[in-house]
């Protein structure tokens, strides 16, 4: 879709009562609703922050607990946590991608939609140069560094697995706790970022009328 098929979704061409202000148009309404909803996404994108920490924090306590406790006949606790601590790592980056994802899309809308409308006021930055490099303000994405430190986290849990392995002696005998938890691992990981993706494309969806009936 180009610029002009873009504007055109939006065209009062078929409206025949008169429009008499800019937010009634079709355009007016949707730079609303682009604006309400990238607003909805960044809080979500928050509070999902939020809730990956809070259980990324509890694996740590969880491996460091087991990791300095555990007797020598459960050392598969540690490759436990570790392994959890990972999943809900790579998960929580690949969260932080997809929010960051939706609310460029909307971000973009409205930068297409305020040119139809109010004019380019999302798009004019205005910068206030200062004289203090420690305090003024700079140009950082808080999303892009949100995902960097996610991914750190996500490679220091991979660390900390391997460590929970520890040495692999070939004659020794089988570890199966351990072998399961580190195929389920990978299954998961391969999981989430295989079939964790959003479809953009043409979808398609079955109505179905659903009947109330009030017995007397």
């Amino acid at each position: 879709m180009n610029e002009n098929q873009y504007k055109e979704k939006f065209s009062e061409q078929d409206r025949k009562e008169k429009i008499t202000e800019e937010a009634d148009t079709r355009a007016g309404r949707a730079l609303e609703y682009a604006l309400d909803i990238r607003k909805f996404e960044i809080e979500m994108y928050w509070k999902r922050a939020t809730y990956f920490w809070a259980l990324i924090a509890a694996a740590f306590a969880a491996y460091a607990l087991t990791y300095k406790t555990v007797s020598d006949h459960e050392p598969w606790l540690s490759l436990v946590f570790s392994a959890l601590g990972l999943v809900l790592s790579f998960a929580w980056y690949l969260v932080n991608r997809g929010s960051k994802f939706w609310q460029n899309n909307w971000e973009r809308h409205v930068d297409m939609l305020e040119n139809m409308t109010l004019g380019p006021l999302y798009k004019v930055v205005a910068i206030n140069p200062g004289n203090n490099p420690l305090t003024d303000a700079a140009q950082f994405s808080v999303t892009k560094i949100n995902q960097m430190l996610s991914l750190f986290v996500t490679l220091f849990w991979i660390v900390l697995l391997f460590k929970s392995v520890g040495p692999v002696e070939w004659d020794r005998e089988v570890d199966w706790y351990k072998l399961a938890t580190i195929v389920l691992t990978l299954l998961a990981l391969r999981a989430l970022w295989k079939k964790g993706r959003s479809n953009i494309e043409h979808t398609t969806a079955k109505l179905h009328e659903r009947t109330f009936k009030i017995e007397t």
